[in-house]
This record gives C-alpha cells, structure tokens and sequence, in this order.
C-alpha cells in the first residue's frame, strides 16, 4: 500500500482527544455527533467458522457510509457489534477495540464531534504538527468485469474494486467518486517537532487518486 505526504501544518485548534472504556449500549450515542456521510470501517472477530457462508465473509470486514449502516434494519452484523471499528470524516474520528471485552473507545477531531460520555476525559491538542498522508487502497475500478462474473450484484458495482493480490471482490464508500480509477484513504498524523515523534494518527476520509503531474517532454 503506497502513500503520498502533504506538507505539515499545526495542529487545528478545537482539536481535542478524549479516552474512555464505555459499555457496548453506549455507542450509538458516540456516534450520534457524526454527519450522515461519514464512513465507517469496521472488523469482526467470529466466535465460529464461516467460510461457508459468503454473506457473512464479506461482513467480517465492513467499509461503508455511516447512514448505510445505521438504517439497515435486520443485519446478519449490527455495525456496533463490530469487535474494532472506527467512524470517521474530515473533522474526526471515533475508533473502538472491544478485544479484550469491555468497549475501548477513543476520540481525536474537533470539539463539537465529541459526544457528552467523552467530555469528561478529553484535553486539548496542543504544542503538535499535523500532517496529512494519502495511502492508496488495493484494488482498481474493473473495466472489463461484469459484477456477476465475481457473484456482485448490480446495485454494488460503484463500490467494487478488483486486485490480484486479494482472492475476493473489495468494497470501498467511493460511490462519489465515480470516475476514480484508484481511491486513497486520507489520514491525518499529529508529531511533536521536537523529536518527529508521532503522537496520534486519525483517518479522515476517501480521496480520487491524484492525476499524475506533468513533466518536461510529457507525462510524468
């Protein structure tokens, strides 16, 4: 997985990052401050074998919008039955490990993204750079692959991507990204200047792969 790196700026201020362990019914309102078009990124670890169940594979690691999955009523996989998962947009992140049993969350973005539960344990991002990173994903838009060639149904063919290094379709949330060959996840780092030591990192959102630059006697 390539990526591309943006010059460093400070830290935003309202930036904040709180950390608490919460109980598994308090998620939804952890997420209740985030915009519709969020994404959420999730990964489950089964308590059984599901290789003979196609559905459910593809559920074991879930990348879709926020709306998409708070709506779909009867889930073989409720999204906050996800044992990590993080939901995240330009403005912040809020990403959970509920591993070891009980809920660890953390959030780090802007103040107004940070629910009530959280308020207590937050403080301010201070004295950091945060610099912004493009890591490309896996996979390409096919061209010559029809969705039931790979058993996809028609209505998730804006969200498929093909590599040969991954023997299963990928689904990517670039459905606003139509003419997007490649997508690249957008992360933001926070390091102190002192040393370059990186103290958070937080996914900020999906970007179109940048057009390649252009260089003397043609393209680079």
């Amino acid at each position: 997985m390539s990526k591309t790196a943006s010059p460093a700026c400070d830290a935003q201020s309202g930036e904040v990052v709180s950390s608490a362990s919460v109980a598994h019914a308090a998620l939804e309102q952890l997420v209740k401050p985030f915009p519709a078009n969020a994404f959420f990124l999730g990964e489950h670890l089964p308590g059984r074998v599901v290789d003979d169940n196609r559905q459910m594979r593809r559920l074991l690691v879930r990348f879709a919008r926020l709306s998409e999955v708070l709506q779909v009523e009867r889930d073989p996989l409720p999204w906050a039955a996800y044992t990590w998962g993080r939901v995240f947009c330009e403005e912040g992140e809020l990403r959970w490990d509920g591993s070891e049993g009980e809920l660890r969350v953390v959030y780090l973005g802007q103040a107004h993204l940070l629910a009530e539960h959280l308020q207590a344990s937050s403080r301010p991002v201070e004295g950091l750079k945060r610099r912004s990173t493009q890591y490309y994903l896996f996979g390409e838009r096919p061209r010559r692959v029809r969705p039931q060639e790979v058993g996809v149904a028609p209505e998730e063919e804006p969200r498929l991507f093909l590599t040969t290094r991954i023997p299963r379709p990928l689904f990517y949330p670039a459905e606003l990204l139509p003419t997007a060959k490649r997508v690249t996840l957008k992360v933001y780092s926070y390091y102190d200047p002192a040393d370059g030591a990186t103290a958070y990192f937080r996914f900020a959102g999906l970007e179109a792969e940048p057009l390649p630059t252009e260089t003397r006697g043609g393209r680079s």
